[in-house]
């Protein structure tokens, strides 16, 4: 796999200290993932992916360009 952009969003407001990481991942020719983490800062984050299934490159943006603008 190779990370091709990451972006890391913050949310604090009172008590609430709080991440959210995005990941864009080749994982092949012509193939990629969008994988992102959430929860507390300082705690293991919970995982998962928007794309259960790779995908073409614009797919992949357009996903990624969703979450994280």
């Amino acid at each position: 796999m190779k990370l091709i952009e990451q972006v890391t969003l913050l949310f604090q407001e009172g008590k609430r200290d709080k991440v959210y990481e995005v990941d864009l991942l080749e994982v092949g020719a012509g193939q990629y993932v969008v994988n992102f983490r959430y929860g507390r800062r300082g705690t293991a984050l919970k995982d998962g992916t928007k794309t259960p299934a790779p995908v073409n490159m614009a797919e992949a943006r357009r996903t990624f360009d969703k979450l994280t603008l």
